[in-house]
C-alpha cells in the first residue's frame, strides 16, 4: 500500500473509532438516564449542611428525605414518572414548586403559602409604583409582605428571599409578579421536573430550574473556569445502591408541617 493511502485509511479508522466510541457513550448515557420501573431506585445530592434523598418505588409512587446532623425527616411524597426526554417528573402531595425570578425566590414548600399570593402581588406592584429606581436594596425587596395589605401576622414570614445579591433589577421584580400570576393560574403547582446531565462519565437528575446554571458550570469545568465554590454535587442527584439509601436514612421521621420541619425547609430552599 502506498504511503500517503496508508495514513489515510489510518486516519479513516482512528475517526470511525472515535465515532464509534461516542455513540457507544452517548447509548450508555442514555441508557444511564433511564429510569427502571421495576424494583426501587434511590437517589442522592450532598448539599454539605443536609443531605437530599429520592426513593423511586415500583408501584408508582416516591419519597423525598432530608437529612442533616441530627435527623432525617421525610418531607414530601407523591408519584413518579419519567418522560420520553427522561426528566423524572415528580407529582406532590403535600408541596408546590417556588416561584423563581431571576435572583429572587418565594419558597412554597407549604401549600398554605399559595393564599397569601394574591396579595403579596399586589404588594410588589405597590412598592414597584412607589418607586421608580432601575435597582433595589435586597434588603428592601425582603420587606415586602403580603402582611401589609391583609393584617395577619402568620403571613409575616419573608415571602422573597433575594439569593447572592446586595441588589435586585427591577425588571426581576416585575418579573416576580408575572411568575406569581402564572404560577396562579396553573395546574401543574405540585410538579416537580428533574433533568438528566452528563457529569464525569455518569448521569445527575437537576432540578429544572437549575439545570441551565448547572450546565453552564459543567461546561466551564470542563474548560478549566475555576468556581470558588462547586455547586454541581449541590444541584445534582446521583443514583446510589439501595443499602447506602437505607444506611442513610435510619429512622426516618414524618415532620412535614411542624414548625421546626417548616423552619429547615425555608432553609434548604434558600441554600
Amino acid at each position: 500500500m502506498h504511503y500517503s493511502s496508508r495514513i489515510r485509511f489510518c486516519k479513516a479508522a482512528v475517526i470511525l473509532m472515535l465515532a464509534a466510541g461516542f455513540m457507544g457513550g452517548a447509548a450508555s448515557a442514555e441508557e444511564d438516564s433511564r429510569v427502571s420501573p421495576q424494583g426501587g431506585s434511590y437517589f442522592k445530592y450532598d448539599g454539605g449542611k443536609f443531605s437530599h434523598y429520592i426513593e423511586l418505588r415500583s408501584d408508582g409512587s416516591y419519597r423525598r428525605i432530608a437529612r442533616g446532623h441530627r435527623y432525617a425527616e421525610e418531607r414530601d411524597h407523591g408519584m413518579w414518572q419519567q418522560s420520553e426526554s427522561q426528566q423524572l417528573l415528580l407529582w406532590s402531595d403535600l408541596r408546590f414548586h417556588n416561584i423563581n425570578a431571576g435572583a429572587l425566590i418565594i419558597s412554597m414548600g407549604n401549600r398554605e403559602r399559595e393564599k397569601m399570593l394574591p396579595q403579596l402581588r399586589k404588594r410588589i406592584q405597590l412598592f414597584l409604583k412607589e418607586h421608580r429606581a432601575p435597582e433595589f436594596l435586597a434588603e428592601d425587596v425582603e420587606r415586602i409582605k403580603a402582611m401589609d395589605l391583609i393584617g395577619e401576622p402568620a403571613a409575616n414570614a419573608g415571602e422573597i428571599t433575594v439569593l447572592g445579591s446586595k441588589r435586585v433589577h427591577r425588571s426581576d421584580l416585575e418579573k416576580l409578579s408575572a411568575a406569581i400570576h402564572t404560577f396562579l393560574s396553573s395546574n401543574r403547582k405540585n410538579l416537580f421536573a428533574l433533568t438528566p446531565l452528563e457529569y464525569k462519565a455518569s448521569t445527575i437528575f437537576v432540578d429544572d430550574e437549575h439545570a441551565e446554571r448547572t450546565r453552564s458550570m459543567i461546561g466551564d469545568e470542563l474548560g478549566r473556569v475555576a468556581h470558588s465554590v462547586s455547586m454541581l454535587s449541590k444541584y445534582g442527584y446521583r443514583k446510589i445502591e439501595a443499602a447506602q439509601f437505607h444506611n442513610e436514612t435510619k429512622e426516618v421521621q414524618s415532620v412535614l408541617f411542624s414548625p421546626e420541619g417548616n423552619k429547615r425547609q425555608a432553609q434548604l430552599s434558600r441554600e
